[in-house]
């Protein structure tokens, strides 16, 4: 079943670091001192809101009164109608929860973060029973003694939260009935021996105890069978979620009856019966962290290495089947059978070597493969064995193979392996401790075959690992993951929208086409991105989301394909530029100044001094007035200085070259400058143009001397392309926050003449912006824009943006047009981002700011 887009909820639950800051300063558990918190989880329990009719003093002399209450009825039809009928005070005001807020059906929902337990009736179902219950004490009433009939109707009362003055002669009508979530803490704790582990629910955890005491049937629920999360969560994989829970409740079958010690060799954690009626779960610890072997006298954490029950096999990995096909008849065949393999002198395969473009799936495969042969899963990345300190990286090889030998089989992963042992041109290259690195390394993969432990590099080029690694013996292995094809995207985005609402006539075949080029993490990507769309709009994943996803992203391996698979829209690629100019230009921005919302004055100013001089090049040059070198547009976040800039680019009918620091920026000497040589080298080729750099502090910041030689380079180069950037018919526009932050050389007259701020819209501005977005929506011919532009006093335009798309979510939800009700009540929903800005005092002190209270 697949999750929904949103949920209501009776109330919202502190934060995380909240509840175990608190959660420090108490203790919970009759262990006292020795309690340790081992995890949290927040479980949405479901109910149904059952709104009815009744009248008090039915036949009464002093006449009847008419009335509604609301019960909760257990959602999961477990008997627990009488706990959750406390909570009913608390419905009156629900909030809406987007599921994609939280890490709902991922993975193991018995042990993920949060947990959304499904409805297990219909709402018909949960209709007819206060009828049915009235109707049974009717006949009870009839047929057996008054005082039978009043316990039963003690009972009817108690068990679904029933006024004192409900008389089931006066009961009308279901008036309504809404599905709703209870949403709880439940905080895992144990023993250090972790012989004891006990449940707590509650919802705040600064509670008197005597108030968490409420709570407490979840965690007596939920401990009296473990499965139970399981059993009703929802799971993008039920097959695998079942066989999961089974593994780590049931615990392995085959077991070392001598030394007490499961098909692993791993010592049994049951925890003994306590008998004294606690809450407390007596099972085989369901823990990744129980299962993993920490060997003695290693340094290195097992536990954060070791994954001993991968959750992945091949049925996971979208396509590729050529490579499943070499890593099955290569890996694991002879795993799984190797008397056979042995008879005919072939061996296994103890090293695979997965090389590919980065993104395409060779950690996911590695995965998949562990999975698969159900090995336990070992996986490091460069970062887990270098060291500065001399001898120390050879010494964390030896202990990395150490502790795959202890949670063998495995399959130990090392990731980035080039990044280990990179090639280097010859030995003398290397400093000491990089030699002793490669030596402990190709002493340990020379003496793993007898371990039962297979061990799969990774690298984006075969030819940057060191070459006595490659040797024979070492890697027998070379697998490509090459980037998906279309069968192979078709079938990720498959993978990626299991357990999603979808539209039932989706249609994967122009997106896979769209897709062209792709890693598998942008189609990823593009399925996430896609569904984010579509929660927006209260609808399911459709085609028309998956296309506009696909079109919002780039390729991440540009560099890795062949550029006609990713160019296109009459965009110009210059001969010798490794940077992607598909991935930078929008030939139409899509937009133009009647697309931002106010902002009269600031746009005037923009025409006056970009938009009149190039359009009227001429006369300005007839008085020797030159076309502005630079803009710089400074303000707030979230006030839209992109939006602005694209429209500017818009407004005067050229493309849009968009770059942010992460275009240019790099750890390599001199790629810094070259990476802005080959940015005004595509801004030129796809001239008239607008080149936006966004965030340009963060390409040449204010150091005040400290810059090194690569930051030097990188200015002096943006310095030369600025110089003659407007002669080529390339506007250059920049935006920051503040602009001193901004490196002085680039702030000279000459470089960026021009400086506007952008700041908060005021009233008319927000009414504006509110009207651009309540375009092409179905909206109520009498909304007063004023008067929701008021409540939103001190939003940035990206804030009001969230407020009509908030509003559309209600109105969906009543079936209605947007009205100005809607509005409102987004509004006091949202708030102003601005107002909780780390440097908003900062901006206040600085010269030529709006005053940021002003617009409210």
């Amino acid at each position: 079943m697949s999750l929904p887009p949103y949920v209501y909820a009776d109330r919202r639950l502190p934060d995380e670091d909240t509840v175990r800051a608190e959660l420090d300063e108490r203790t919970l558990t009759e262990f006292g001192e020795r309690e340790e918190l081992e995890r949290l989880h927040r479980v949405f329990y479901p109910v149904f809101a059952v709104e009815y009719a009744y009248e008090t003093g039915k036949g009464k002399l002093f006449g009847t009164e008419e009335k509604r209450a609301t019960a909760l009825l257990d959602g999961l039809w477990t008997d627990n109608d009488r706990a959750v009928a406390q909570y009913a005070d608390g419905t009156e005001d629900v909030v809406r929860r987007a599921t994609a807020d939280y890490d709902f059906g991922i993975g193991d929902p018995a042990l993920g973060r949060s947990v959304l337990l499904q409805f297990q009736v219909t709402d018909d179902e949960a209709r007819s029973l206060l009828p049915r219950r009235v109707s049974e004490y009717r006949d009870q009433r009839r047929t057996a003694a008054s005082g039978t009939a009043n316990v039963f109707l003690r009972k009817l009362r108690e068990s679904y939260g029933l006024p004192g003055d409900f008389d089931p002669d006066g009961f009308d009508a279901v008036t309504s009935v809404d599905r709703l979530y209870l949403p709880f803490w439940l905080a895992e704790y144990h023993t250090p021996d972790r012989e004891e582990v006990k449940l707590v629910t509650f919802r705040d955890p600064s509670a008197p105890v005597e108030d968490l005491k409420r709570h407490a049937w979840l965690s007596q629920f939920l401990s009296a069978d473990p499965r139970r999360l399981a059993e009703y969560g929802y799971d993008v994989n039920p097959d695998r979620l079942e066989r999961n829970i089974r593994e780590r409740i049931e615990g392995a079958t085959e077991t070392d009856e001598s030394a007490g010690r499961d098909a692993r060799g791993r010592r049994d954690g049951t925890a003994p019966d306590r008998g004294d009626g606690a809450p407390t779960v007596d099972h085989e610890r369901p823990s990744d962290e129980d299962s993993v072997v920490q060997p003695d006298g290693v340094d290195l954490r097992a536990e954060r290495l070791v994954d001993p029950n991968p959750s992945r096999s091949f049925a996971d990995v979208g396509g590729m089947s050529d490579l499943l096909e070499t890593l099955n008849h290569k890996v694991v065949r002879p795993l799984q059978d190797p008397e056979t393999f042995e008879e005919y002198g072939i061996g296994v395969v103890n090293g695979v070597l997965l090389h590919g473009p980065p993104g395409c799936g060779k950690t996911h495969v590695a995965g998949a493969l562990a999975g698969e042969v159900d090995h336990a899963f070992v996986e490091v990345s460069p970062a887990d064995v270098t060291s500065k300190y001399m001898g120390e990286p050879a010494q964390k090889v030896e202990e990395l193979f150490q502790i795959a030998r202890a949670n063998a089989p495995c399959v130990l992963f090392i990731d980035e392996i080039d990044g280990v042992a990179g090639a280097r041109d010859g030995d003398s290259n290397m400093n000491s401790s990089e030699q002793q690195l490669v030596n402990q390394l190709l002493t340990e993969l020379e003496g793993i075959a007898e371990d039962d432990v297979v061990v799969l590099g990774a690298t984006n080029l075969v030819e940057d690992v060191d070459g006595a690694i490659r040797r024979s013996g070492r890697f027998d292995e070379r697998v490509e993951v090459p980037p998906p094809d279309a069968e192979a995207r078709r079938q990720i985005l498959d993978i990626h929208l299991a357990g999603r609402p979808t539209e039932t006539d989706l249609d994967h075949g122009p997106v896979v086409e769209e897709t062209a080029g792709f890693a598998a993490s942008d189609v990823e990507l593009v399925a996430d991105d896609a569904a984010r769309h579509a929660l927006r709009e209260d609808a399911p994943i459709g085609t028309a989301h998956l296309l506009r996803a696909a079109r919002d992203i780039d390729t991440s391996i540009a560099d890795w394909v062949d550029p006609e698979t990713v160019a296109g829209d009459g965009v110009v690629q210059p001969d010798g530029v490794d940077l992607q100019a598909a991935s930078l230009v929008e030939p139409d921005p899509g937009r133009d100044f009647d697309d931002v919302g106010g902002m009269g004055d600031l746009k005037a100013r923009l025409r006056d001094a970009v938009v009149d001089p190039i359009e009227n090049a001429d006369a300005y040059d007839e008085y020797g007035i030159d076309v502005l070198s630079g803009l710089l547009l400074y303000g707030p976040p979230g006030c839209g200085k992109t939006h602005l800039a694209g429209a500017l680019a818009g407004e005067l009918g050229h493309s849009f070259v968009e770059i942010s620091p992460a275009d240019v920026t790099s750890k390599w000497m001199g790629e810094p400058a070259r990476n802005v040589a080959e940015v005004f080298e595509i801004a030129r080729a796809n001239a008239p143009c607008v080149l936006f750099v966004d965030e340009i502090d963060g390409i040449a910041g204010s150091r005040r001397g400290s810059m090194n030689a690569s930051e030097q380079q990188l200015v002096n180069q943006l310095l030369t392309e600025l110089e003659g950037a407007a002669e080529e018919d390339v506007v250059a526009v920049a935006a920051t926050n503040f602009v001193e932050d901004i490196d002085a050389a680039l702030r000279r007259s000459g470089r960026f003449d021009e400086r506007v701020e952008v700041p908060p819209p005021d009233a008319e501005a927000r009414a504006a912006i509110l009207d651009i977005h309540l375009r092409d929506r179905p909206v109520a011919d009498d909304i007063d824009r004023a008067a929701v532009a008021g409540l939103s006093a001190g939003y940035a335009a990206s804030d009001l943006e969230l407020l009509v798309e908030d509003a559309a979510r209600h109105a969906f939800r009543d079936g209605s047009e947007i009205a100005q009700e809607h509005l409102e009540t987004a509004a006091r929903e949202t708030h102003s981002s601005i107002a909780d800005w780390d440097d908003r005092e900062r901006y206040q002190r600085a010269d030529d700011t709006a005053d940021l209270g002003r617009s409210r």
